[in-house]
């Protein structure tokens, strides 16, 4: 082999081992930026601590589904949920005859509470989507007058809103037949809402009210005794402070108006009656308008709860 052979075939070991040592570099550089990578798509504690230990590590699947369960909301409602998944509004909201004790103090915060009686109806469900848009939760006062839609009761309270026992006939010559006929009455709306949400709810709402004296064709001073009677057995009646006056038929802008001229007063919580039964479609036209009033007059919403200030009636039976 010739000097000038020799060097050549050193210059190409050379630019050989050149080229290996640049495979290599890139190859670790690689696998570096692969590393960080990684660590990036790992979520982190959003509160700064430190992850978890390798104790805690070794928490078993049931574990993980437990700590799935235990999310601080549901998606359509926002309600708190146990560590085994249960609403807590089950355990809060139950009808429960040794928890008498309520709340008759207004909140400082500017509050409306719109209930809704006599449904679920075909006007449920476009309430309901009225009320999602708004991002507003409401309290409906349930019956079985159209029992197709008694599916809409779960849907109601699975969006967040507040399930209350109205009436299961709505016939009030049925339901002031007697204090026994009521209570059979109270029953049987309560068993229909428990097999939709599980429980029986102690928010009530009499039929005509508190302060109805149709029951007196029925039964003489029924209202005074069932004021009591509900209260001992664990339920509370809600009246109301206001309404939009659709127990009788009217239009929309009529509504608004009503909406508006009765509760020019100004207090600072208002239970704020309605109707999302059959036939109450202007009702619903008239709704947005009434929460966006609402909202011009700087009130916030809420479903009713147990620290809800309780509006009653003065008793005309």
């Amino acid at each position: 082999m010739t000097r000038q052979h020799a060097w050549a075939h050193g210059g190409r070991l050379c630019s050989l081992l050149t080229l290996v040592l640049v495979l290599v570099a890139l190859l670790a550089t690689s696998g570096s930026l692969w590393g960080c990578a990684d660590r990036q798509a790992e979520p982190q504690p959003d509160d700064g601590t430190q992850a978890a230990t390798t104790e805690t590590q070794g928490n078993t699947d049931a574990d993980d589904a437990d700590a799935g369960d235990a999310q601080d909301g549901s998606e359509s409602g926002g309600t708190g949920t146990t560590a085994t998944g249960i609403d807590t509004r089950d355990a809060d909201f139950a009808v429960d005859p040794e928890r008498t004790e309520w709340n008759f103090e207004p909140s400082q915060t500017k509050t409306v509470y719109l209930t809704f009686d006599d449904g679920p109806s075909y006007n449920t469900q476009e309430v309901l989507d009225i009320l999602d848009r708004y991002g507003i939760k409401a309290t409906f006062f349930v019956t079985n007058i159209n029992p197709e839609y008694a599916h809409m009761i779960k849907e109601c309270y699975e969006r967040g809103h507040t399930i209350g026992l109205h009436t299961y006939s709505h016939d009030y010559e049925q339901v002031y037949a007697s204090v026994d006929a009521y209570w059979e009455d109270l029953g049987q709306i309560g068993e229909l809402v428990r097999e939709q949400i599980g429980y029986v709810p102690c928010f009530i709402r009499f039929p005509g009210g508190s302060s109805n004296t149709i029951s007196a064709n029925y039964t003489p001073g029924i209202m005074t005794q069932l004021s009591q009677d509900v209260v001992d057995a664990g339920y509370q009646y809600f009246d109301w402070d206001a309404s939009c006056g659709d127990g009788a038929d009217h239009t929309a802008d009529e509504l608004v108006d009503a909406t508006m001229a009765d509760t020019s007063y100004g207090y600072q919580n208002i239970v704020f009656l309605a109707h999302d039964g059959a036939g109450k479609d202007t009702t619903v036209e008239a709704l947005p308008r009434m929460i966006e009033y609402f909202q011009e007059e700087g009130y916030e919403f809420a479903p009713i709860d147990r620290d809800t200030c309780v509006p009653h009636h003065g008793i005309g039976n």
